[in-house]
């Protein structure tokens, strides 16, 4: 799901947040449609925009708004509410269609009604269509392929299908730093440390391979464990010679991160920042952790984390 099509989605689920629309221009993660009187039309029509959303970034379908063209070179303008009369009714209808017209299938849908008033059975029907990786996905109604680009939806070009045939499932790198849950000393520094597993979670369907993580090291107050991730100096992945402002892991051939798993890298250790050490008493100050996660045939991702303040 691209972030902006996950925004929309939550964004409008109350009437004013819809109305809000009007006057906005559609765009590649947002498409308003009316409700076709004909069920003939209304399997065409979300067939043929789940299948685009589908085969780019992901969107959202606002059913209950009506968008007209203004000129040629221009996107499509949300110009007024056209509230469907039946929420409940068409929510199911368009998850059957989009169900029985798509192929392969779409995994994730999302639909909510959203009603006029409480009292009302009128309204809007928002449907989140993610973004589908592997095959491209076509419409069974036409059996053509379609892309959303911009604020249409078009057939693809063979070029376009050949591509998406040959891709294969991506993975997916986010950033696993988690608290470990101790606090204590660590070797030749007896004052109070809290601990910190640093790792990288695979959150997409394909194998992430030559996975990397690095850290901004005068940005925060984290060190590594000298003794590593199980206390005898060994890491997840290969501890790089690192300057004075980046601590590196990279992954070799052989480091690969299966989909849905989490790699941990390495402990790491945070000095008490005020307190008590004869005590055993330690506070540790909050502070943002700036690292980049990188693995073969995605681009680096920056990231960062804010940690907040501890104690013992």
């Amino acid at each position: 799901m691209s972030g902006r099509a996950e925004q929309l989605f939550e964004q409008l689920k109350s009437v004013p947040a819809i109305l809000a629309l009007i006057g906005q221009s559609e765009d590649v993660h947002f498409d308003c449609k009316e409700w076709p009187t004909n069920d003939g039309d209304a399997q065409r029509v979300f067939a043929k925009a789940a299948c685009g959303l589908t085969n780019a970034e992901g969107g959202v379908l606002v059913v209950g708004m009506k968008a007209k063209t203004t000129s040629k070179d221009e996107p499509d303008l949300v110009v007024s509410a056209a509230p469907v009369a039946d929420t409940s009714a068409v929510k199911s209808r368009i998850l059957d269609l989009i169900g029985q017209l798509v192929e392969p299938g779409i995994d994730g849908i999302e639909a909510v009604e959203v009603r006029e008033s409480t009292d009302s059975k009128s309204g809007f029907v928002i449907v989140h269509i993610p973004a589908s990786e592997g095959l491209p996905r076509r419409s069974r109604k036409d059996w053509k392929f379609y892309l959303r680009i911009g604020s249409g939806t078009f057939p693809m070009e063979y070029f376009q299908i050949a591509d998406l045939f040959g891709q294969r499932p991506k993975p997916k790198l986010e950033l696993y730093l988690e608290p470990t849950g101790k606090i204590g000393p660590i070797p030749y520094d007896q004052v109070p440390h809290r601990f910190f597993w640093l790792g990288l979670t695979n959150t997409g369907r394909g194998l992430a391979k030559f996975p990397g993580a690095r850290f901004k090291r005068a940005e925060c107050s984290l060190n590594v464990f000298p003794y590593g991730l199980d206390g005898n100096g060994n890491y997840g992945l290969p501890l790089r010679v690192s300057d004075n402002d980046w601590v590196i892991f990279r992954g070799e051939v052989d480091d690969v991160i299966y989909p849905g798993t989490t790699l941990k890298i390495t402990q790491c250790v945070q000095r008490y920042s005020r307190g008590d050490p004869r005590k055993g008493v330690g506070i540790f100050d909050s502070f943002t952790f700036t690292a980049e996660v990188s693995c073969e045939a995605l681009p680096t991702i920056p990231v960062e984390r804010i940690v907040p303040e501890g104690r013992n």
